[in-house]
């Protein structure tokens, strides 16, 4: 290749690199999907004790609970990154009940008003950092309980939230 062809060779690259696209979307996905392994050593995330937003417990999940999230949103979002992963873990119950929030994007749980993006686990704590997954989606299945007690819909809940329908004091916007 030729000096004179060398020349526009940076140029062409950047050209040929650019997809179009928003910086800020570079690399995010679209849709994440969550399995067992993707809580595997939850314990080790950032953490805080879990508090409702009325500074007290928590409201209907069973106390106190410790809540954990693999990532933190970025300084003034409105939103919860896709691939967010939210835990609660009960503190004084042995078993521990275990239940997360994952921000799966691709307008999952969209329908009928549902929290838009997330989807809801039941987790069972295996003891040895990984859980296994009791029931997973948009509503609890029919019949399944959370501490012995019936579930409701999370959503009609959760959707009440201005906080990207998270409701934990420690994971305000306000807070990253």
């Amino acid at each position: 290749m030729n000096r004179s062809a060398l020349r526009w060779l940076p140029i062409a690259l950047v050209v040929g690199c650019s997809s179009g696209g928003a910086a800020s979307d570079a690399g995010a996905p679209a849709e994440f999907i969550a399995y067992a392994s993707s809580f595997d050593d939850f314990h080790s995330w950032s953490n805080a004790v879990a508090v409702g937003p009325n500074g007290t417990g928590d409201g209907l999940h069973v106390g106190p609970m410790q809540v954990y999230w693999n990532q933190s949103p970025p300084h003034g979002s409105t939103s919860f990154p896709v691939g967010t992963i939210i835990v609660k873990e009960t503190t004084s119950i042995n078993p521990p009940v275990v239940f997360s929030m994952v921000k799966r994007g691709g307008g999952f749980n969209s329908d009928n008003g549902g929290a838009n993006g997330w989807e809801w686990f039941s987790l069972q704590d295996n003891g040895d950092g990984t859980v296994g997954v009791l029931w997973r989606g948009p509503v609890a299945e029919a019949g399944q309980t959370y501490a012995n007690q019936p579930i409701g819909d999370c959503n009609g809940c959760h959707t009440q939230s201005k906080n990207d329908c998270v409701w934990d004091l420690a994971l305000q916007f306000s807070n990253f």
